[in-house]
């Protein structure tokens, strides 16, 4: 079976989930994730160092 592939886009991480957006790929969903779960943790160390 031949699974028609869109090219992968850097503003499908910016985007915001809802229904209107078309569905990408498992792998662009878990990088996705990954990637703003490692600014939030970022983000929780430095205000963190901050107080």
């Amino acid at each position: 079976m031949i699974r028609k592939t869109t090219p992968f886009d850097w503003k499908y991480l910016l985007r915001p989930e809802n229904g209107e957006n078309e569905p990408s790929g498992r792998l662009a969903g878990v990088c996705k994730a990954a990637i703003w779960l490692g600014i939030s943790i970022l983000l929780g160390v430095g205000m963190g160092q901050l107080c």
